[in-house]
């Protein structure tokens, strides 16, 4: 006789994994302004974020003290390195993230092996600085600041690691409100993190040179750092080279505007990376129009020589630090002779890089923005330089005398 089947009990259920809290929505990069733009809108939003510091570097460490990243839930944004120095940097940064609270890393780079792919030597110190949204109105402050063309100076006490203390020194503070911040900026006058009061800050700066670094203040550890706008390329022309143009001028820290004669080129659609784009019949009134300021670089790469000229002999009417113009030799002379005749005085037309970028054979639209972008990233140096030779020049049709020439280094026999 066959013996039933033993009849099996139905598995114990298994106990569910608790999920982690989803992480809070966090709006992408949208092209804004500055890192203290991108910080007051995740901080108004909310969002957990914890800003990268380098504030210390000795030897050959890869960034200067300055250099920043932010890191949220979404993940890091920007580098302050890379390799090693990074994962060491981003891991104090998530636990900074999850715990709330502020950390110094110091990453010495002495020692490593060619194995760990970080040789350069030297070392470095990271300030993991939890933010927290009460914040979001003294980076929005600091973000109008910049967008006047103001100046300011930040200090963060790093004494206690665990708890900086970051205050923004200012000359005064803004009247216009960003809507990211409509409650308006007068409920920060008198609040410890806001001081009217940049002439006492800067000659904490002046000790640095004008460059970001720490201090030893007595007992404490102060971090300055000047509140410097990044730089504004302005694209004249729309076409396919300002197009690979802007891409890579952006991701290089660049704020990217495009002004072009007609709409579909100077379309927002057609540049996302793009502050602003700007349709401007016959380039007239570019100065003014654009705001072409100090800050900005100007590329002008048009769709005719009329269009280059015109835009060319505008530029040339205002303070850019950096004036570049697409071509050929032989328009640049076409280009020049008109500009003479107007007027334009050789001295001018020799501060212009045409043709625009770094001599590399570059045929393609994305050869040739590596060689504009890696010439407009080497031009600060070259354009401090014009502009005191401008100031020397001036000073000199005004009666002054010429400053004297530095001792030659040379030992006559």
């Amino acid at each position: 006789m066959r013996k039933s089947a033993k009849k099996e009990s139905a598995p114990a259920p298994v106990p569910e994994t608790p999920r982690p809290p989803a992480p809070p929505d966090v709006p992408p990069p949208a092209g804004e302004d500055s890192l203290e733009a991108r910080l007051a809108i995740l901080l108004e939003a909310g969002i957990p974020t914890v800003l990268l510091t380098v504030i210390s570097r000795e030897g050959s460490a890869p960034r200067h003290a300055g250099t920043r990243a932010l890191l949220t839930p979404a993940g890091l944004e920007g580098t302050v390195g890379g390799g090693a120095l990074e994962a060491r940097a981003v891991e104090a940064a998530r636990q900074s993230l999850e715990s709330g609270i502020s950390a110094r890393v110091f990453c010495d780079l002495t020692g490593l092996t060619p194995a760990s792919d970080m040789v350069c030597g030297g070392s470095m110190e990271v300030l993991c600085e939890a933010l927290t949204p009460e914040q979001a109105g003294l980076f929005a402050l600091a973000d109008q600041v910049l967008r006047e063309g103001g100046r300011g100076v930040w200090t963060v006490d790093v004494s206690r690691e665990s708890l900086p203390q970051r205050r923004l020194h200012l000359a005064t503070l803004p009247e216009v409100c960003p809507e990211v911040w409509p409650e308006g900026f007068a409920r920060l006058d008198g609040s410890p993190a806001v001081r009217v009061d940049l002439d006492a800050a800067l000659p904490l700066l002046e000790e640095l040179k004008n460059k970001a670094g720490l201090l030893s203040l007595g007992e404490r550890a102060v971090y300055v750092e000047p509140l410097d706008a990044p730089p504004v390329l302005l694209l004249c022309g729309g076409g396919h080279v300002s197009l690979e143009v802007a891409g890579l001028a952006q991701a290089c820290g660049f704020v990217v505007d495009v002004v072009d004669d007609r709409p579909e080129f100077s379309d927002p659609a057609r540049f996302p990376m793009a502050r602003r784009c700007l349709t401007l019949p016959g380039f007239e009134n570019l100065v003014e129009a654009c705001g072409i300021g100090r800050r900005h670089y100007v590329a002008i790469v048009t769709r005719g020589h009329s269009f280059d000229r015109e835009a060319l002999a505008q530029a040339l009417t205002s303070h850019a630090s950096y004036i570049g113009m697409i071509g050929s030799k032989a328009k640049r002379e076409q280009v020049y002779a008109f500009l003479r005749a107007q007027g334009v005085p050789d001295t001018e037309l020799a501060a212009v890089r045409c043709p625009i970028g770094l001599p590399i054979g570059a045929e393609t639209p994305r050869q040739i923005a590596v060689s504009v972008v890696a010439e407009l990233l080497a031009a600060p140096d070259e354009a401090v330089a014009r502009h005191t030779e401008a100031l020397i020049r001036e000073g000199m049709a005004l009666g002054y005398p010429p400053p004297p020439k530095p001792p030659s280094d040379r030992v006559d026999s």
